[in-house]
């Protein structure tokens, strides 16, 4: 197997990785607090709910949909 035969690292179907997104996230919302999963189901504390996914993927849109960032279309 060649170099270029490996998978690019850092985006699926042209997204940031979620563990990317995460640190990138939990830098910008040190006042948000990302918890380990617990029985499989990944959980944050931010603007004063508790929210949860069964992915990290799924919990960063959540939070990025909490957490506008500048520019954003969203």
């Amino acid at each position: 197997m060649s170099s270029s035969d490996r998978p690019s690292v850092g985006a699926v179907d042209s997204r940031e990785d979620s563990v990317v997104r995460r640190q990138r996230f939990e830098q910008a919302h040190p006042e948000a607090v990302i918890l380990p999963p617990s029985a499989g189901r990944w959980r944050a504390v931010a603007d004063g709910r508790t929210i949860g996914a069964w992915d990290l993927g799924t919990l960063m849109d959540q939070l990025d949909a909490i957490y506008p960032t500048a520019g954003s279309a969203d």
